[in-house]
C-alpha cells in the first residue's frame, strides 16, 4: 500500500512546514519527512506538488532510492489530477494524505483510504528518535505512564495468552 502526500496541502496545513521561512524549505523539509516515513514504514511514498509553485513542471525525481517518488504536475493540471491519476494507476490501494475534501473523497471511491495532513504528523511524532527531528518531542506512549511493575504483570498475562 502506497503513502500519498498532497505536497502543499500538507505544507498549508501543519506549522512544522509553514515555520520554515520559505516554500523551498517547506518543500525540503516535507520531502526529507516523506524519507522518514517511508524508511520506516516500509512503503512506498508518492509527493506531489503542483507545478506552478514548484522547481519544474511535469516531472518526477525517485528519491532515498526509490522508495520516495517526488512528482510535479504538468502544465495545466493540479496535483489533484495527478493524484486522481495515480490512484487509477497503482496497483492495490493507497492511503492518500490531504486535507481536501473533494480529493478525500475521490480516494475513498477508488478503494484506497483518506488521511489528514495531522495523521501525517502524527506518523512523524511516532517515528523511533533516530529518524525523527530531534528538538520534536516524542509523543508519549502509554508504556512510558506506567509502573515498571505494571509492565511486568502486563507482560505475563501477553505470554500466557499464547
Amino acid at each position: 500500500m502506497a503513502l500519498i502526500l498532497d505536497g502543499y496541502n500538507v505544507i498549508g496545513a501543519l506549522d512544522r512546514y509553514r515555520g520554515t521561512g520559505s516554500l523551498d524549505a517547506a518543500r525540503e523539509l516535507l520531502i526529507n519527512d516523506a524519507m522518514k516515513a517511508a524508511g520506516w514504514t516500509g512503503r512506498p511514498l508518492i509527493v506531489v506538488f503542483d507545478a506552478h509553485r514548484g522547481p519544474g513542471p511535469g516531472r518526477a525525481e525517485p528519491r532515498a532510492g526509490g522508495a520516495v517518488r517526488v512528482v510535479y504536475s504538468a502544465p495545466g493540471e493540479s496535483a489533484d489530477d495527478v493524484i486522481e491519476r495515480l490512484l487509477s494507476r497503482l496497483e492495490g490501494s493507497a492511503t492518500v494524505y490531504t486535507a481536501d475534501f473533494a480529493l478525500q473523497r475521490t480516494a475513498l471511491a477508488r478503494g484506497s483510504t483518506r488521511a489528514t495532513p495531522r495523521e501525517f504528523a502524527d506518523l512523524l511524532d511516532e517515528l523511533p528518535a533516530v529518524t525523527r527531528t530531534p528538538d520534536l518531542p516524542r509523543k508519549s506512549r502509554i508504556a512510558d505512564r506506567l509502573s515498571p511493575e505494571t509492565l511486568r504483570r502486563l507482560e505475563e498475562i501477553r505470554r500466557k495468552a499464547k
